[in-house]
């Protein structure tokens, strides 16, 4: 009997990249724990020598391992020619298809295909069309809000995917609306949600986590955590905390081509930390007065979520799946996405503080029973035994 699922995903976290794909870790460990066999591939582009000695990039492409464990799910990274900027001439598609199918030792026995992502979806399609099993698709962010214009040749193959798909999730409702304009396909909200447990073991009292990051008790800290880039609204964040000045400190964790924005630009009031362990993070949320992401374009960010079950307030964009998280009094959504608007808002938070702890206290428990990744891995296995029957562990799924 065939038995659990093989997933196509862009990254998976190991030692050297500990960041990257870190929300499928937490959903295959999630899936692990039902006793649901996943088996990760992640292809990743082939670099040989001398392009290691170029970028920084290639150089992490060469040292990823082929092959990985991580408990019970079994990761792969067949190596495939990439086409820096994935152009659409490219079909980067097909030779993602071609580095799973060479893999397929790995995940002999799969019982489904799950893609994630537009680019690899299309090769998980590929590989479904191949091994004839059911295809699951899964959409995360700009690879529906902003890949399909991009390439508008790729339609075709885009909707057939959905169209031929058992099922097709989005990560935020407002993933699942767009899904239907692009493609016509009907779509399943279903979040990937956090360990809000492995959250609660890292959170500390506020001024211990300041005196273990060595931040001042004296500021108003205002967090922001992702990539440092403009499509995050990096500047935007930065641009507001210089114009806001003291007491309001801006702390940036993540690394990207906007790392150091404006951070000579004086006043001491922003904080570049770097890219730290993703266990750390909820120690800088737990010494934060409040998380911003001022994106341009967003599904469903998991930091937001991270946030509320620390009981951080957050202000944020409102664009993607933010809206509808933060709806209801349960955060604080920009007016638009300038610095402005950010500052306007910290200002709000400075001036009731107890309203923003207020908003908080809505969105934690919110958070905790809709972002759950145990609880949506029980969902996420409903939809494997509907459109793969017979081939997972009886006892599995029982939601908490």
């Amino acid at each position: 009997m065939t038995s659990g699922a093989v997933w196509v995903t862009s990254s998976y976290p190991w030692p050297g990249e500990p960041v990257g794909g870190i929300f499928f870790r937490t959903q295959a460990r999630a899936m692990a724990r039902l006793g649901v066999p996943v088996t990760v591939v992640s292809p990743i582009p082939w670099a040989p020598w001398p392009l290691p000695l170029l970028r920084p990039h290639w150089r992490q492409y060469a040292r990823s391992p082929r092959s990985q464990d991580d408990g019970a799910v079994h990761i792969a990274r067949p190596r495939y020619p990439n086409v820096p900027g994935q152009p659409s001439l490219a079909r980067p598609d097909r030779a993602i298809a071609a580095a799973v199918w060479g893999a397929r030792r790995e995940w002999s026995g799969a019982a489904l295909v799950h893609g994630h992502y537009a680019v690899q979806g299309l090769a998980a399609w590929r590989i479904a069309r191949r091994t004839h099993l059911p295809l699951v698709l899964t959409f995360h962010g700009d690879d529906m809000n902003a890949w399909p214009d991009q390439h508008p040749d790729r339609m075709a193959d885009l909707r057939a995917a959905t169209g031929r798909a058992a099922a097709v999730i989005g990560v935020s409702e407002a993933m699942v609306d767009r899904i239907r304009d692009v493609t016509g396909a009907e779509a399943i909200h279903l979040p990937i949600g956090i360990a809000h447990d492995a959250i609660d073991a890292h959170r500390l009292p506020r001024a211990d986590a300041r005196r273990r990051l060595r931040l001042p008790d004296d500021r108003i800290i205002a967090l922001y955590v992702g990539s440092l880039q403009p499509l995050k609204g990096v500047r935007e964040f930065a641009d507001a905390i210089l114009a806001l000045g003291p007491p309001f400190l801006g702390v940036l964790v993540g690394d990207g081509p906007d790392a150091g924005y404006r951070s000579t630009a004086g006043g001491g009031v922003l904080d570049y930390r770097g890219q730290i362990p993703n266990e750390e993070v909820a120690a800088y949320l737990s010494a934060a007065d409040v998380l911003v992401l001022p994106s341009h374009r967003e599904g469903l960010p998991t930091i937001l979520v991270e946030a509320g079950s620390v009981g951080v307030p957050v202000v944020a964009s409102p664009v993607g799946g933010i809206p509808s998280l933060l709806a209801d009094g349960r955060g604080r959504v920009l007016d638009s996405i300038t610095a402005e608007a950010v500052v306007v808002a910290l200002r709000e938070l400075a001036d009731d503080p107890a309203g923003a702890a207020a908003r908080a206290a809505r969105l934690g428990p919110y958070v905790r029973e809709h972002y759950d990744a145990d609880r949506n891995a029980a969902r996420l296995l409903a939809i494997y035994r509907s459109v793969a029957p017979g081939s997972w562990p009886e006892a599995a799924g029982t939601d908490r």
